[in-house]
């Protein structure tokens, strides 16, 4: 996948940490770590997998996940997914990194041109959610932390957006079946990229790493029945462009890619991790707790700052 890195450190003002005042971690959360479809792929048949499908997709947890999920651990930091997607729960999860969720509840329509640079808008709308839970959690603690840090200790939020782009065109959740249909049928045609947005906000220190993760697959031609029984399942309702690679009906049609699976699927977990260490790396360079060496990052999660 190509990495564009645009590390983007926030500077409000950091109050003292208040040693009464426990931090808030719980706007709209779900348990940690859990989905809404956790279903095998044997009895789904020839059906979405859940994270059976997700696992198989994306090869499993990688040394480099586990290595970010032990940094994390051993920092004491946890992390506030703010995504109800369950594939991106799913890729979380099987990176081993223990997470909560929050919901930004954000008109995401209203954000940005669709027809200017897909990248411009996938960016504004992962930092427009990421800011609308900082500001919920914010609420929690008291009307006087309007723009205040810390919103809580030792915890950082992970927020994403997607779009896919075919023949130029931006394209997200589908709208109805038949323009679902549309979008799928097509992708046997000519190419879908992805292009995604992920932000990592310290909610100590209001600090920003941030990047951008492009992929690009290539389908054999999509039948006619394997378009109406995707549609017919509806959980490509639930993704940008109706594209579910993951799909054990889409997977086998796979001819050539160009990036990451999980880069495709919504979170880019090399991406995603270079970005969470990263920020531990920058709590090292604040003083704070949790801070970590550069050399303890791997070489091809760096994010290099611009």
């Amino acid at each position: 996948a190509t990495l564009v890195p645009l590390l983007a450190r926030a500077a409000p003002a950091v109050r003292p940490l208040i040693a009464a005042r426990s931090p808030s971690r719980s706007v709209a959360m779900s348990a940690k770590g859990k989905g809404k479809k956790g279903g095998d792929a044997k009895d789904a048949k020839d059906g979405y997998g859940g994270e059976a499908s997700v696992g198989k997709a994306t090869g499993g947890q990688t040394s480099a996940d586990a290595l970010t999920a032990a940094a994390l651990k051993e920092a004491g930091i946890s992390v506030i997914l703010g995504s109800k997607s369950f594939t991106r729960q799913a890729i979380l999860k099987e990176m081993g990194i223990p997470y909560e969720v929050a919901v930004a509840d954000i008109d995401e329509k209203a954000i940005g041109d669709r027809t200017d640079s897909p990248k411009d808008l996938v960016m504004a709308i992962a930092v427009a959610k990421a800011d609308a839970i900082v500001r919920k959690m914010g609420a929690e603690l008291g009307p006087d932390m309007d723009g205040q840090w810390p919103i809580a200790e030792d915890a950082m939020l992970v927020t994403c957006d997607q779009v896919v782009v075919h023949d130029g065109v931006v394209r997200e959740k589908p709208e109805s079946k038949d323009e679902a249909r549309e979008f799928i049928r097509g992708y046997g045609v000519s190419a879908p990229s992805t292009v995604g947005a992920i932000v990592v906000t310290d909610l100590e220190t209001g600090g920003r790493c941030v990047a951008l993760d492009r992929s690009t697959v290539t389908f054999a031609p999509i039948p006619e029945e394997t378009v109406e029984f995707l549609v017919q399942e509806g959980e490509c309702m639930n993704c940008a462009g109706g594209l579910m690679v993951e799909h054990p009906k889409m997977a086998p049609l796979v001819t050539e890619l160009d990036g990451a699976m999980d880069s495709i699927m919504g979170l880019g977990k090399r991406v995603v991790g270079g970005l969470l260490m990263e920020a531990l790396l920058d709590r090292k360079l604040k003083g704070l707790s949790g801070g970590i060496k550069k050399e303890f990052i791997p070489e091809d999660q760096r994010v290099e700052k611009s």
